[in-house]
């Protein structure tokens, strides 16, 4: 497993069992923020795709997402259980996350279409799932 640590923060690609504690983090943040939507579904581009996890003593902490921006770009965001956020850590979720992103996606001809396909895809099951 690709796993990278920082100050006892460890960094691993998302996986399946992972993915309820990103989606929390993801609704906290929601919440926390006005700059989200009102009236939206509850996942939305917004959401994106999670590549990475940051962990500390077995714990989600913090997940890294990639979207497309509306110049159609790829963008790679984090979000954080606020007691446990900093640059450095922040920094270290996103390279990992870039490397997962570069691995999965390596193709750049067909990259965007194949990424927004599975954001797209990934947003209507969390969504059919509410």
């Amino acid at each position: 497993m690709d796993t990278t640590t920082t100050t006892n923060i460890q960094f691993n690609p998302i996986d399946v069992s992972s993915l309820q504690s990103v989606v929390n983090i993801y609704q906290n943040k929601k919440h926390d923020h006005h700059d989200f939507e009102i009236g939206l579904s509850p996942f939305t581009n917004h959401f994106g795709l999670p590549l990475s996890i940051a962990c500390f003593e077995n714990r989600v902490i913090g997940y890294a997402f990639v979207i497309r921006n509306k110049a159609g770009e790829t963008e790679i965001n984090s979000y954080w259980e606020k007691e446990f956020y900093s640059i450095e850590a922040e920094h270290d979720l996103k390279f990992h996350a870039q490397k997962t992103l570069d691995s999965m996606f390596a193709d750049p001809e067909t990259r965007a279409i194949k990424l927004q396909n599975a954001i797209d895809r990934l947003s209507n099951w969390l969504n059919s799932c509410n």
